[in-house]
């Protein structure tokens, strides 16, 4: 859910403002990208060793 409030760019702002806000965007698209990356990982990993 916050991945769509985050992407949203406000139609009635400056343009370098919308590229801000699309950056900004993907980088924590990214970030969460990693995070469940790094825990599906974890888990596999502790299935293994359990």
């Amino acid at each position: 859910m916050w991945v769509g409030v985050t992407i949203y760019a406000d139609q009635s702002s400056p343009l370098w403002m919308r590229i801000i806000q699309v950056v900004f965007g993907l980088l924590l698209l990214g970030w969460a990208t990693q995070k469940a990356i790094a825990l599906i990982r974890r888990a596999e990993s502790a299935d293994q060793d359990g």
